[in-house]
């Protein structure tokens, strides 16, 4: 028997997503993320905001295709198979990265600046970070609305 507050339909259409569909709302999440860093690295110059834009693109790219490979088996195939597909998705999550950095070092001089080199880690590293931080949020948005 369930209380009325916690009542197990969902609440103003919102639901717990699954999979595939969970994983490219992080996605979305860290492109948002992104902008809004660089948006905000546009206060000190242009190529502030352009550096911080790539870090988090960089992150956003590498994380979609784990988003698609990794949740490519539908849920009830072999655990085997999804096991594959989340290491396939690992794998290429990380050469992506490296391409993508290897990429951004050689062909731009921007990205060979200290300061810039810094930048875009660090902005990788915070992106990275909406992958724990939007579950976290997004759960505690839907507890506030089912207490509503």
């Amino acid at each position: 028997m369930t209380s009325p507050t916690h009542s197990s339909r969902p609440v103003s259409g919102l639901r717990e997503p699954r999979g595939r569909a969970f994983a490219l709302q992080i996605v979305f999440a860290q492109v948002v993320v992104s902008c809004v860093l660089s948006l905000l690295g546009l206060v000190f110059s242009s190529q502030i905001a352009i550096v911080i834009l790539s870090g988090g693109m960089i992150s956003s790219l590498a994380n979609l295709w784990l988003a698609i490979v990794a949740f490519r088996p539908a849920l009830g195939k072999p655990p085997g198979e999804m096991l594959a597909a989340f290491y396939t998705g690992e794998i290429g999550k990380f050469v992506i990265t490296a391409v993508l950095f290897l990429i951004a070092f050689k062909q731009f001089a921007l990205f060979r600046q200290a300061t810039n080199a810094l930048l875009i880690f660090v902005t990788y590293a915070l992106v990275q970070c909406t992958v724990w931080v939007y579950p976290l949020a997004r759960s505690r948005l839907l507890k506030n609305k089912s207490a509503r």
